[in-house]
């Protein structure tokens, strides 16, 4: 000990912890027109966080072609619901997702330029020769406009031959969607990056969506997985998978028991979205909807999206001839059936909206908190606040005073949530049930988080009734 003479001061630890409250996004892991991108903000296979418009644009590309997956993304959440953060993986590598060498020739150019209404062209494949001379022109540009790809150029004779390559959607595998881990480069690819998120940006995934690939059940399967065990455990999200947009509302039944897409972490959408002319996938809608209403309450995702609105004009699905078609559920005999046997989707009552808040387990749910999508979210977002918020007491004593301050710092959080009406009730307990001689030894530490969650009014009944008193009272009053 120091030696000391006259008036000191220092500070001491508050007897108190507070909650670290994390920022949420939307993972997806999906197709991008990045060929329309300056080379190098190419990215294939690594997890880019886009919290505005213009970071989209600029590393994934614009959204004139919305056969894309991420453009779709873009779109939705930038430009129609106005919620971010995303969470992006773009799985298409122009080196193998290409078509073979494609050809235009003897194209007249009008006004020094000749359109190809493609968007899938890829720029520095573009060839241009004089269609006479075939002399390569080496000075021709080319410019992507809402219409395609404008190439300028200036020849003799004014007509060109065009040699070019596009990019390829059909390429892109559900493999490379699924992705892994490759020790020998220690990278990972496609859904697996999902645990990049939180060691790159101190953030999490609320929803994981691979929309090209989830109605593939090996798919959905590890979806499923990823959503219960991001970062080895320690942190969950949840899964949304598009049932095929080929299947008739009556055979989902079959089709979710054969493909095993039963998981209280799954939540499986019926139906495209259509807007404007535009085709979306709904789980694109979903995730975006859902966090619109988190934010209305204050980023906590204790009311789900149901019955909230969609954007959107028309809903749709594949036709045995291949093309789309619009349909219009039936709420009670359609819809209802869809919610029950654990299927969202999307009915028009006054405008179209979200119907549904069954997770996909349904209707085998029988654990109150595998039931709804709504719980099963609050469960998540606790749980992860908590694994972040107390890290840092691992390794540390576990004295009655740490036991104290976690108990207190815990309730004092907790209590804040039902008192802004996001949990019914809550509480922290120690137990010993949880807590053996031999778990506390080994430093095995077990705290009992018992949530309430507030119930959604799935059906309000308006029972009628015959009031005869008051007609007694009347009868009474004509002969007083």
């Amino acid at each position: 000990m120091s030696y000391k003479h006259g008036t000191y001061q220092q500070e001491g630890a508050t007897a108190f912890q507070l909650p670290v409250v994390l920022d949420y996004g939307h993972f997806i892991v999906g197709t991008a027109p990045i060929h329309k991108v300056k080379a190098e903000n190419r990215k294939v296979n690594e997890v880019i966080r886009i919290g505005t418009y213009q970071e989209a644009i600029q590393y994934f590309g614009d959204t004139y072609d919305l056969d894309f997956s991420i453009s779709q993304a873009i779109k939705v959440f930038f430009e129609l619901y106005a919620v971010a953060p995303l969470y992006i993986v773009n799985i298409l590598d122009l080196t193998k997702h290409k078509s073979e060498k494609k050809t235009l020739a003897n194209k007249a150019l009008e006004r020094g330029k000749v359109l190809i209404p493609s968007h899938k062209v890829i720029p520095e494949s573009v060839v241009v020769k004089n269609a006479t001379g075939k002399q390569v022109i080496s000075d021709a540009r080319t410019v992507y406009t809402a219409e395609g790809l404008e190439i300028y150029a200036t020849v003799a004779g004014n007509n060109v031959d065009i040699e070019y390559e596009e990019v390829d959607l059909s390429k892109v595998t559900k493999t490379e969607a699924i992705g892994g881990f490759d020790s020998t480069t220690m990278k990972r690819t496609g859904l697996e990056l999902a645990n990049e998120i939180f060691l790159k940006y101190s953030e999490l995934p609320t929803f994981i969506d691979a929309p090209d690939f989830s109605h593939e059940s090996d798919v959905a399967a590890i979806m499923e997985t990823k959503a219960k065990t991001l970062n080895g455990g320690m942190f969950e999200a949840i899964a949304l998978i598009n049932a095929p947009a080929d299947k008739k509302y009556n055979d989902l039944v079959e089709w979710k028991e054969t493909n095993n897409v039963l998981s209280n972490d799954q939540v499986l959408l019926y139906g495209k979205i259509k807007l404007a002319g535009e085709i979306y996938y709904q789980s694109i809608h979903y995730a975006a909807l859902s966090m619109k209403v988190d934010s209305e309450n204050n980023g906590v995702p204790s009311q789900g999206p149901s019955n909230y609105s969609y954007k959107m004009d028309a809903f749709v699905w594949k036709n045995a001839s291949g093309k789309y078609e619009e349909v219009r559920l039936d709420k009670e005999q359609q819809a209802n059936f869809l919610n029950k046997n654990g299927v969202v989707t999307a009915i028009n009552f006054k405008g179209w909206r979200c119907w549904g808040s069954e997770t996909a387990k349904n209707p085998l749910a029988t654990d109150p908190k595998d039931k709804y999508i709504y719980g099963r979210r609050m469960f998540k977002y606790i749980g992860n606040e908590l694994v972040i918020s107390y890290f840092n007491n691992v390794d540390k004593k576990f004295t009655l005073k740490m036991a104290e301050t976690m108990k207190k710092s815990m309730n004092i959080r907790l209590n804040a949530l039902v008192a802004a009406d996001q949990l019914l009730s809550a509480k922290v307990n120690f137990y010993s049930v949880d807590n053996s001689l031999i778990d506390i030894i080994n430093g095995d530490i077990t705290w009992a988080i018992e949530l309430g969650i507030i119930p959604g009014a799935k059906s309000i009944t308006f029972k009628k009734v015959y009031d005869v008193d008051a007609l007694q009272k009347f009868a009474e009053s004509l002969t007083a």
